[in-house]
């Protein structure tokens, strides 16, 4: 039923419940998991006009350690993850990527770790819900995954 599934990761305690209920899922019906981390520019861009290189590592390093977090969860439960880092809006980014590749569910947080972006345009999750071809299992940081 779902062969390949998408693990939007941020480094926020949701994201982080979202990936253990793909691993779940991921090993009840053999599924593939690709983690995904999407580099943020647009905030930084708006706020300085342009995004000072040492920004831009800083940027990426933290999708990498993000990434890399992800990935030792899913090694440690005997899963092989493919990981990807994409930069751009992440709301149209995660969606974009799902309807565009071979995808059939986003595991994804509740929210994420980004509160004021949030509050100025939009949930990332609403929007994946609302634009994603795919299913979107929406996971709270709340809930016990055992």
């Amino acid at each position: 039923m779902f062969s390949h599934i998408l693990v939007p990761l941020d480094g926020s305690d949701n994201s982080k419940s979202a990936l253990k209920v793909a691993i779940k899922i991921s090993r009840y019906f053999g599924s593939t998991i690709t983690l995904i981390a999407v580099i943020d520019q647009t905030r930084v861009t708006l706020a300085a006009g342009n995004i000072p290189m040492d920004l831009q590592n800083d940027l990426r390093g933290h999708a990498v350690t993000v990434i890399n977090e992800g990935k030792k969860l899913t090694e440690a439960a005997g899963i092989d993850a493919k990981t990807m880092i994409e930069s751009g809006p992440p709301k149209s980014v995660i969606a974009e990527t799902a309807n565009k590749q071979d995808f059939d569910l986003i595991v994804m947080g509740k929210s994420g770790a980004d509160a004021f972006n949030r509050l100025l345009i939009g949930s990332t999750t609403a929007y994946v819900v609302r634009h994603a071809d795919v299913q979107v299992l929406v996971v709270n940081a709340g809930e016990k995954v055992e």
